[in-house]
């Protein structure tokens, strides 16, 4: 089990462990027989288990968007099962209600935001179009905020500016029923742009005082983490001529001791670089990260990639500002970066589980993280790395990370890492 993506207070490790337990069923009625057995101790808890069947009442999408776009959930299959204490424990049918929007990159955003504020857009960007318009009706599903955050790297005020375009084509296109096309584009400019642009001022108003107020330093944490993870298996991979399987060995014993976490979807992509596998357009980048004019710049890059299916993962446990009384709620994206859709087919997952009382997540990946480290690093090796996975390890992290400074561990090891490239360039 992850326990990389709280650096707060967690649930009960006892009930994490249930969780665990239906959570690595085969199926979902097999999960859904664990939790009504310990539906008691399990009350503060609902799952959603993906199937690869579209036999459960939530259908997932997943559509491929051309070479490198896709709209879909960090879900494996076609449908989830909804299981919590009310569910298990009734008799008959039982009706729930569902939140869900698609998120959009930052790609995705700019090609809306051309199509409402040029005129006579080129066929490359109606290309773009046509692909955005194969999610059909969850195009009045799409919300600006991945987009948003994204932004906040370069906040200024030509983003600012930007962002408020962007936000009124989106809203205006959800709000419209219409597809992307240059006919809608055209009545945007002489039918919704003003009502648009107002919607997408109050929007950014609330968004700045959100940022001021420092709600948002959750995923600057967030992001440092992650950034750490990769420095450090570059560090690893520059430093030493040992075999690829000590060196992914390595980053595990890095993540439990200096970390004082183990990140298993950094695990999974930072071990296709380390293993110098073709398992991402991520992992060929950093392969040759040497050669780059700007390598931190890079990685900051990679870590974003990489943390938008965390966000995903933790936009399960919303409550909707618009919808308070939804059951449950499943975040999509919308993105045109082969890089974020090489990490999300990486590592789908086959349940997240929520505890409702600190609407804290817990993705429970589709392949067996064990299984996938012992399989790569050989029976020599694995043996001494299980420490890291008992009950021990997360107690000892869990104790350990309110002492530690991400931020001074990150720094650090980005100014050796450039040492390194340093030395490899004289």
């Amino acid at each position: 089990m992850s326990d990389g993506s709280e650096r707060t207070a967690s649930p009960k490790f006892s009930e994490q462990l249930l969780v665990q337990e239906v959570c690595s069923a085969s199926n979902a009625l097999e999960a859904q027989r664990r939790f009504e057995m310990n539906a008691t101790a399990l009350k503060d808890w609902q799952i959603l288990f993906a199937e690869e069947s579209d036999a459960g009442s939530i259908k997932l999408l997943n559509r491929t968007l051309g070479p490198s776009g896709v709209a879909t959930s960090v879900f494996r299959g076609k449908s989830l099962w909804l299981i919590d204490a009310p569910f298990v424990v009734q008799s008959g049918p039982m009706s729930f209600r569902g939140g869900s929007a698609v998120f959009l990159d930052s790609n995705a955003a700019s090609y809306i935001r051309k199509i409402a504020y040029q005129g006579d857009p080129p066929p490359g960007l109606l290309s773009w179009a046509n692909l955005i318009n194969q999610i059909g009706t969850r195009l009045q599903q799409l919300n600006p905020y991945l987009y948003l955050w994204e932004s906040l790297r370069c906040w200024n005020d030509e983003t600012v500016a930007r962002c408020k375009e962007a936000v009124a084509a989106i809203h205006a296109l959800a709000s419209s029923g219409s597809k992307l096309t240059a006919e809608w584009g055209r009545r945007f400019r002489t039918t919704f742009r003003e009502s648009a642009e107002n919607f997408a001022n109050g929007l950014i108003v609330e968004f700045e005082q959100n940022l001021k107020a420092g709600l948002f330093a959750g995923m600057e944490d967030q992001l440092n983490l992650i950034e750490a993870v990769l420095v450090r298996s570059q560090i690893i991979e520059l430093g030493s001529n040992r075999a690829k399987e000590h060196k992914l060995a390595q980053l595990v014993a890095y993540m439990h001791e200096e970390l004082s976490t183990i990140m298993l979807r950094e695990l999974i992509v930072c071990g296709d670089i380390l293993l110098r596998s073709s398992g991402s357009r991520i992992s060929k980048k950093l392969n040759s990260i040497q050669n780059h004019p700007a390598p931190l710049t890079l990685i900051r890059n990679c870590a974003w990639d990489m943390y938008i299916p965390r966000a995903l993962d933790a936009l399960t446990s919303v409550t909707p500002d618009h919808a308070p009384h939804v059951d449950f709620y499943v975040a999509e994206v919308l993105t045109f970066d082969g890089d974020v859709l090489d990490i999300i087919n990486t590592t789908k997952l086959r349940a997240i589980a929520v505890h409702r009382p600190s609407k804290k997540t817990f993705p429970f990946f589709d392949s067996d993280v064990a299984e996938w480290l012992g399989n790569r690093l050989g029976p020599k090796r694995m043996p001494a790395l299980m420490e890291y996975f008992s009950t021990q390890a997360f107690v000892d992290r869990a104790r350990r990370r309110p002492l530690i400074s991400i931020g001074s561990i990150l720094e650090a090891n980005r100014e050796e890492l450039m040492r390194m490239i340093g030395r490899r360039k004289h």
